[in-house]
């Protein structure tokens, strides 16, 4: 459901915090989306804690706290959490 509405927030100009309920699916999973104007920030919860991943919305990237950009959401994700 939260994926459903983070593709609809990067698809969207309007600042907000979107918070996810909690949920029984596999990690990782967004938790909270943050618009930051050009960005969006996308908090993950991963199996050991959480990550911050960082949605471009000019260049369509995803950017992961250990480095490394990409359009491949769940790629980020994992290299993220890993």
């Amino acid at each position: 459901m939260l994926e459903a509405v983070a593709s609809l927030v990067l698809t969207t100009s309007t600042p907000f915090i979107q918070y996810a309920p909690p949920s029984n699916r596999r990690p990782p999973r967004i938790e909270a989306v943050i618009d930051r104007g050009p960005i969006f920030e996308l908090i993950v919860r991963c199996s050991s804690g959480t990550a911050i991943v960082s949605y471009s919305k000019v260049e369509r990237l995803y950017c992961g706290p250990k480095g490394g950009c990409g359009g491949n959401r769940d790629e980020v994700f994992r290299k993220s959490c890993g």
